[in-house]
Parts: structure tokens; C-alpha cells; sequence
């Protein structure tokens, strides 16, 4: 199960920011710093390291211009916030379940806009499968929502939680029941002095990854939010309002809001047991997502985490691992009758909009293509890049895959594994300026999935895959096995019992 990071340049990084780590989180303030968290979408830190970038002294101005975009980001967001904590106490639904029992208390993030959109709350992209199974196990549970999409739309989050307040089906327990106005002294009181405290991560610039990450500290600082500092203190505040036994179900992706939500929890209870469910895919170069032996010090980490599959990547031997569920990749274990040979390609877009740019420019010569976007973006973000030999698609990805031969994806999407599992292959479009991250290991390569930089060897290893792929039709069968087996555990009753011990 255990399969550590390999990469030198990777291990090196992470002890170096694990160095800083072991005396910085040691103040819960400095939990919320995103160099600190390692991961490469909100800062640049790794991939300028590894990519050997040159670092510009940061002049006076610069600094005073980051600390002054942290605070108007920061007070708007927290204005935002105080709108929908207020609109909560007026129209909010409070949990009116016995709290002075043991239960089961489901950490999830809430979509507003698919809650809205659908008038109902339906859990398809975390957990979907567990609730039966904790019902038909006899277990109480709630969820505790970390709600997104409201954050700058408090008239959104009114819509969003009357839709919840007449919902029956589910028990929620909302941070605002729990927030009070003591701790909403504490967030502004955080908002005012976090850009001043981060002076004191400054390292002496001995090396130039010295230089790199002071340089970082700021660069990155308009981006840091008081999200994880916020779900510290609603930690505390479960700590403290539950007396008998509680288990915390807790997606988890090792990011700060995580991390701070599991101190609280260990400081403060030891009636609170939390799975951290790491049922996501994981990339060796993803390091924000690797749990460290200093992490567990640091009491950072779940009590125990629940992997998606066998491989792991993460570099400690204190923490508790345990092979977990593939709870929301259950349309992959279909069994693969047929392998598509027609020349049919499918663009799966990113998260990252310059990422997918990059990725539609180079397919762009490339007819019998279907785009589909990412949830969080649109398709007037890449009108530049619209031709009329493509069409936009908003099938499900399994329909799609049954469809489909190649798959074009960026860096750092998921769903490269996901299309390999399901016997699709795959191309990654990588774009060179940034940080190469993929889900992918060396199995396979040249014959199921490949790598490319720029449209000039795009056609090229089009050709090989697609030749491949039709006179190697078991092969690809088998390479599509050995993904399913290695990344993916089958969510089926037995194995979510038996991960989450319910029987």
C-alpha cells in the first residue's frame, strides 16, 4: 500500500518547508500560510524551485501593495460573511437532532450553485453510497457544511439556505449555529494582524530557495483567506458542543482548511474520532497532499485517513492509513466490453482557465472534437478558442468515455486516471511554464497515455496511441486493469463497512 514520493527535487522541498513548518504551526496563524501548505495552485513556490526561476528582490512598494490587497480582499470577504452569518440567525434552519448522543458528523463541501440549481441537496461528487450504509447500520449522523459559491453573494447564500430549511430529508448543523460573535472578533482580529506576522517566517537568504520562498510569503499573501482560520475556531466550538462520542467523516485533500479543523479536534476532545477520507486522485507532485511525519507532530493530521486506492505517495510511518472506498468512482467498475477504435477525441477542461487555454490551442487542428468544461468555468471564458469543427458537450463522463478513443487533458486533472480506468487513453497537454502535475505513473506510457508540450508532437503521438490501441486491443484492456486495481477500491456495501468499521 505504502509508495512514497521518489523524486529527489520533491523530497527535498518538502523537508525544506517541513523545517519551517515544525516551529511555525506550532501557531495556528501561521496554518493559514499558503507556501507553507505546499500546494502548487495557490502558490508558485515548488515550481519555481524546481524550474530554477531567477527571484527579483521585492522592492518596499511591492510589499505594502500585497499587505493592502489582502486586507480589502479579506474585509470584503469577511463583510460578505457577516451579511450571510446575519441572514443565517433570521432564516436559517437549526439542527434539531439531539446533539447529546453519540453520532456520526459528515465534513463535506455544499455546492450552492448544483443545491440551487436542483432545489435540493444530493450528494453525487464526496460520500455518495455511505448514507445508506450508516442508515442501514443503525447510525445517527449530520452533516457540517462547508459551504461554497456564497462567498461574495450573501443574497445567494439566502436562497441556498432556505432551500436546506425546508429540506427533511438530512440533518445539517451550520457553522453559524455554532460561530458567536466572540469568534467573529477573533477572524477580524486575525484579518488585522496575519500580513504582519508573516515577517517572522523570513528566512537569512542563504540560498536561493531562501530567496524563494520570501519571495513567495508575499507574492502569495493576497490569496490567503480567514477560511481556515474560521474553521479552527468551528472545531473548537464542536468540541465543545458534543459530550458523548462522535465520529467526524471528513473529505479530505490536506488543504489548510483541513488542517486546522483537525488541530481543533485534537486539542480540545478526545471523544471525537475523524476519517479523513482521501477518496480523491493523488499525484506524486500534488505535495499539499502528502502527509509527513511532522504533520502527525504537529497534530495537523485526521486520526486515521481512508485511501481511494493502493497507492499512497505520502512520506510518514506514524500516521494510520487504511485502504478506503472509491465511494465517487463507482461508473468505473462497469465491466469494459468493448474498446473504442473510431477516431473520436474528447477535451476535458481544467480548473485552471490559461491551462485549458493552453490545452485548446494546442488541439486546434484536431476535427471530431468534443469540449467539456469544467464545473467552475463557462464557455465564454474561451470564445477565443471556439471552432466550429467542435461542439461543447455536457454528457456525463461515463457516456463520454464509452465514445471516446483519446482524451486530451491538462496538468493536474484527474481525470486522466479516471479515463485510463474506464479504457479510454489518454494525452497530456502540458504546458511548459508551468509545474507538471499528473496522476499518471510510467505504466503503460507510449501505449496507453502520453505527454505533450506544443502541437508539433501532438500528431505524432496521436498516431502511435491510436495504432496501438487498434492492434493491441487486450493489452489496452489489461493497462485499463491495472489502473482500476492499483488507484480505485469498489464502492460496494461490504468494502464501506468495512472501511468505515460498521459493522
Amino acid at each position: 500500500m505504502f509508495n512514497a514520493l521518489k523524486n529527489f527535487n520533491l523530497i527535498e522541498v518538502s523537508n525544506y518547508l517541513d523545517n519551517i513548518k515544525k516551529d511555525a504551526y506550532k501557531d495556528i496563524i501561521h496554518i493559514q500560510n499558503n507556501v507553507l501548505n505546499k500546494n502548487p495552485y495557490t502558490s508558485d513556490f515548488i515550481s519555481n524551485y524546481l524550474n530554477k526561476k531567477q527571484i527579483k528582490k521585492q522592492s518596499l512598494f511591492y510589499l505594502l501593495k500585497q499587505i493592502f490587497l489582502f486586507y480589502i480582499k479579506n474585509f470584503v470577504h469577511f463583510g460578505s460573511y457577516i451579511i450571510c452569518y446575519i441572514f443565517f440567525k433570521l432564516f436559517g434552519k437549526k439542527c434539531a437532532m439531539n446533539l447529546n448522543k453519540d453520532i456520526y458528523l459528515i465534513d463535506i463541501f455544499f455546492q450552492a450553485n448544483k443545491i440551487i440549481e436542483n432545489s435540493t441537496f444530493e450528494d453525487i461528487s464526496f460520500f455518495p453510497g455511505l448514507y445508506e450504509a450508516l442508515k442501514k447500520s443503525g447510525k445517527t449522523f449530520a452533516f457540517i457544511p462547508r459551504v461554497v459559491d456564497t462567498e461574495k453573494n450573501p443574497l445567494k447564500f439566502l436562497k441556498f439556505i432556505r432551500i436546506l430549511s425546508r429540506d427533511n430529508k438530512y440533518n445539517y448543523l451550520f457553522e453559524f449555529e455554532l460561530v458567536t460573535l466572540y469568534d467573529l472578533l477573533k477572524i477580524l482580529g486575525f484579518i488585522l494582524i496575519y500580513p504582519i506576522r508573516q515577517f517572522e517566517l523570513l528566512q537569512k537568504e542563504n540560498s536561493e530557495i531562501d530567496k524563494n520562498f520570501n519571495y513567495e510569503l508575499f507574492q502569495s499573501l493576497p490569496n490567503t483567506s480567514f477560511e481556515g482560520y474560521k474553521r479552527y475556531l468551528v472545531g473548537k466550538r464542536i468540541s465543545k458542543r458534543f459530550t458523548k462520542n462522535v465520529i467526524i467523516i471528513s473529505w479530505q485533500e490536506f488543504q489548510n482548511l483541513e488542517k486546522s479543523f483537525n488541530r481543533a479536534i485534537k486539542e480540545s476532545s478526545n471523544k471525537i474520532f475523524i476519517y479523513g477520507c482521501e477518496f480523491l486522485i493523488k499525484y506524486e507532485n500534488y505535495l499539499s497532499m502528502h502527509i509527513t511525519d511532522t504533520d502527525v507532530d504537529l497534530k495537523i493530521t485526521p486520526h486515521l485517513t481512508l485511501l481511494n486506492g493502493l497507492n499512497n505517495f505520502s512520506n510518514s510511518h506514524k500516521h494510520n492509513f487504511k485502504i478506503g472506498v472509491a465511494l465517487r468512482y463507482k461508473n468505473i467498475f462497469r465491466d469494459i466490453t468493448n474498446i473504442n477504435e473510431s477516431e473520436s477525441y474528447l477535451a476535458l477542461l481544467s480548473y485552471g482557465v490559461k491551462d485549458s487555454q493552453y490545452l485548446l490551442n494546442t488541439v486546434s487542428s484536431i476535427k471530431n472534437l468534443s469540449i467539456k468544461l469544467h464545473p467552475t468555468t463557462n464557455s465564454s471564458q474561451f470564445n477565443l478558442h471556439h471552432a466550429s469543427k467542435w461542439k461543447y458537450t455536457s454528457d456525463n463522463l461515463n457516456n463520454l468515455f464509452e465514445k471516446t478513443s483519446i482524451v486530451f487533458v491538462a496538468s493536474m486533472t484527474g481525470t486522466a486516471l479516471e479515463a485510463i480506468a474506464s479504457g479510454v487513453s489518454v494525452i497530456i497537454i502540458n504546458n511548459p511554464e508551468k509545474l507538471l502535475v499528473h496522476p499518471l505513473i510510467e505504466h503503460g506510457r507510449s501505449k496507453m497515455w502520453d505527454i505533450v508540450n506544443d502541437d508539433n508532437e501532438l500528431i505524432t503521438k496521436m498516431n502511435i496511441l491510436m495504432k496501438y490501441r487498434k492492434e493491441n486491443i487486450n493489452e489496452i484492456m489489461m493497462i485499463s486493469k491495472w489502473y482500476k486495481d492499483n488507484f480505485f477500491i469498489e464502492p460496494n456495501e461490504k468494502n464501506i463497512i468495512k472501511a468505515f468499521d460498521l459493522c
